[in-house]
């Protein structure tokens, strides 16, 4: 009698406990679940599947978003989201066919988009001096097509854009005409502007030189043209030159020390008549016969008794 009654009442245990299990029945938080054990399941299913209709029993989409391309072209992607510019468009509006490629048949120039497709001749006129250039000489990448590394362009290259610039430094001839390529000054990449001193050394030590006042008289595309502020020139700049000018007028003081070169000279190697500060001091007579400087002497070194 014992023994039936630890019987029942292991079983009546075991009955409890099996109701509390299906009161919980799919209640995930309550029953942990295996890691991984939806995911496997799934997989298993999406073979299955494949098992019953067949491996190729289906029929593709074609890519169309720039989201599914950039599965495998992770890099290009990345490139053309950070540096892409205006090229940051679907893909397929440039690849209209994939994967094309075949050394044999089917050469990489033929399959690859041409840029005058969208852009049509956008740079140069083709003249003889200017002529058209290949796009990837600039753009050396479509998928960045704004980082154009200065340094491997040839002169013709910027000639197609930079029209104005070629014009003064063909038509003002000097070292930057013959002896210097563009990349050579804007040698980093393109749209770097290079500090004067990377070349020159200042000619007027006593003076600060930086680029305003370098390119206060030497403009960078013709820099024998010189040209200068009748009123923020100082004369130390003149003096890097006119060494021997200045000189005179500092070792013999005058009321002429103290006035600034380009009051005198309004423009560069322009030597000012007398009269035009001093008016006519004398007679008429007397300056048919005789100059300014037989009595006055140089207007750099005037006699000072």
């Amino acid at each position: 009698m014992k023994s039936v009654k630890k019987g029942t009442i292991v079983f009546s245990v075991i009955a409890i406990a099996a109701l509390l299990l299906v009161a919980v029945g799919c209640d995930k938080s309550a029953v942990p679940t295996p890691a991984g054990t939806e995911e496997a399941a799934a997989t298993d299913i999406a073979k299955k599947e494949v098992e019953k209709i067949g491996l190729y029993d289906i029929r593709p989409q074609p890519l169309h978003s720039a989201a599914q391309c950039a599965q495998c072209h992770i890099g290009v992607f990345d490139r053309i989201k950070d540096v892409g510019g205006k090229h940051q468009i679907e893909c397929v509006d440039c690849h209209t066919q994939f994967h094309m490629f075949n050394p044999k048949k089917r050469p990489y120039e033929t399959v690859i988009p041409q840029c005058e497709t969208c852009h049509g001749v956008f740079h140069g006129e083709g003249t003889i001096e200017a002529p058209l250039v290949d796009c990837d000489s600039c753009h050396t990448d479509p998928h960045a097509p704004l980082i154009i590394p200065g340094a491997v362009l040839s002169n013709n290259a910027c000639k197609s854009c930079h029209t104005k610039e070629t014009k003064q430094i063909t038509d003002n001839v000097s070292r930057h005409t013959t002896e210097v390529a563009c990349a050579d000054c804007h040698h980093v990449k393109h749209g770097y502007i290079p500090q004067c001193n990377e070349c020159h050394e200042s000619h007027s030590p006593e003076y600060a030189m930086d680029d305003n006042a370098c390119m206060g008289c030497h403009p960078v595309h013709m820099p024998t043209k010189i040209t200068y502020s009748k009123k923020d020139t100082p004369n130390l700049v003149c003096a890097g030159c006119h060494t021997q000018a200045y000189d005179l007028l500092q070792n013999n003081y005058t009321k002429h020390t103290d006035v600034k070169c380009s009051d005198c000279h309004a423009a560069h190697k322009k030597i000012p008549l007398c009269s035009e500060c001093h008016g006519m001091p004398h007679s008429k007579r007397m300056l048919q016969d005789t100059k300014c400087g037989d009595c006055h002497g140089i207007a750099h070194n005037l006699p000072v008794n």
